[in-house]
């Protein structure tokens, strides 16, 4: 039991990880980061890692060839289409961050850094296991890490400036080619 839990929090941390980075680099371009921001970040991240997992459960073993072939490349393009607007932006003088915290931008970002957690539902209720466990995990260590990383971010980004949006567009460029590279 303790070891099926520590394996199932192990994996929702790794499904954590690239909203984590992202949201690092949301906090990386944005002068003031309000409670409210860092609540709405580590909520959309934390919500489609929730329901991502549960979905993909559902929806086992129907269509999961399709999703399993088609997702990498949908999430990797999905984050170098927000990475190269973010190191275009970055290139301005005077502008505001391409990585706003809207609803449409979350949505998005949430989305393309949650594909990952759909595949894994689809396994993880092929395999017997529970969807619903490694939703709930997945979805409060995404929340914290995600609410940090905006943190973290926006002191890195208020100490190096436009250098550290270059450098948090480049990261996501090297998410986007970890996904590819894992999908090969």
């Amino acid at each position: 039991m303790l070891a099926e839990f520590i394996a199932t929090a192990a994996t929702g941390a790794s499904l954590a990880m690239d909203a984590f980075s992202v949201s690092i680099c949301i906090g990386l371009c944005h002068d003031r980061i309000s409670a409210k921001n860092v609540l709405t970040v580590g909520g959309a991240f934390g919500l489609f890692q929730f329901f991502m997992p549960l979905a993909g459960g559902v929806i086992a073993g129907r269509l999961s060839g399709f999703f399993n072939s088609w997702t990498p490349w949908l999430a990797a393009a999905l984050i170098v289409w927000v990475a190269v607007n973010m190191i275009r932006e970055a290139g301005k003088e005077g502008e505001d961050c391409s990585m706003t915290i809207t609803l449409k931008s979350m949505t998005v970002l949430s989305f393309a850094t949650s594909l990952d957690a759909l595949a894994v539902g689809f396994s993880i209720e092929s395999t017997g296991g529970s969807a619903m466990s490694l939703a709930v995990l997945a979805g409060i260590i995404t929340f914290a890490l995600s609410a940090t990383g905006t943190l973290v971010g926006k002191k890195l980004g208020s100490r190096f400036g436009r250098k550290a949006e270059y450098a948090g567009g480049a990261v996501l460029l090297a998410i986007a080619a970890r996904i590819i590279w894992q999908s090969l």
